[in-house]
């Protein structure tokens, strides 16, 4: 009986896919991060999170028809988790 043998030689240059898997991977990792920033604000808006204790103070003008602690208390009496 022959013995059949069949070889191949394979050369293939890995460059340019390492470099595509290195940049698919850096993507992911900015997704990551992005979606972490995301839950986070999720967590805030729907309560789930520690409330934030302090807030800078910025004067705000509204062409003279409404004060900013109108817009508060509007907010503030809302049945919303919202709270300023």
């Amino acid at each position: 009986m022959a013995k059949n043998k069949l070889t191949i030689k394979v050369d293939a240059d890995t460059t340019e896919a390492l470099k595509q898997m290195k940049e698919v991977t850096e993507a992911a990792n900015e997704c990551v991060a992005a979606l972490e920033k995301l839950e986070t604000v999720m967590n805030r808006i729907t309560g789930k999170s520690k409330p934030i204790k302090y807030f800078p103070k910025v004067g705000i003008e509204l062409c003279g028809e409404v004060k900013p602690s109108d817009i508060i208390q509007r907010i503030n009496n809302t049945e919303e988790k919202i709270w300023i």
